[in-house]
C-alpha cells in the first residue's frame, strides 16, 4: 500500500517519516511541497489551506498498527492518514520492500 499522511505541518511529517522508517513501518518515505488542499467546513463554505504530504510503501497489514502508534504518540494533532492499495509493481522490487518492513 501507499501510506499518505498530510499536515500543515512539515516539521512533523519529517518527524513522522524519520519515526516510521526507523520503526520498519514504512520504506520510501517521500515529502511533498506545498500543495492548496480543500474541504467543506460544518457550514457547508468551502476552506483552502496550505498543506503537505508524506507518502510511503509499506504492507496494508501494518496500517492498524501505523495508525495506532500515530494516535498514541500524537493526540489530538493526528495528521490525516489513510492509504491506497499497490495494484501492480515489479517482483524483485517487492521483495526487497518486503524485506525491509517489519514481518508480521
Amino acid at each position: 500500500m501507499v501510506l499518505h499522511v498530510i499536515s500543515p505541518d512539515k516539521s512533523l511529517l519529517e518527524e513522522i517519516a524519520d519515526y516510521l522508517l526507523t520503526e520498519r513501518l514504512i520504506t520510501h518515505a517521500m515529502l511533498s511541497n506545498s500543495f492548496t488542499f480543500k474541504t467543506r467546513s460544518g457550514s457547508g463554505s468551502i476552506r483552502s489551506a496550505s498543506e503537505y504530504s508524506l507518502q510511503g510503501i509499506s504492507k496494508s497489514l501494518l496500517f492498524g498498527k501505523i495508525n495506532q502508534k500515530l494516535r498514541d504518540k500524537y493526540h489530538d494533532a493526528m495528521p490525516l492518514l489513510y492509504s491506497e492499495p499497490i495494484i501492480l509493481i515489479d517482483p524483485i522490487q517487492t521483495e526487497t520492500i518486503a524485506q525491509s518492513l517489519l514481518k508480521i
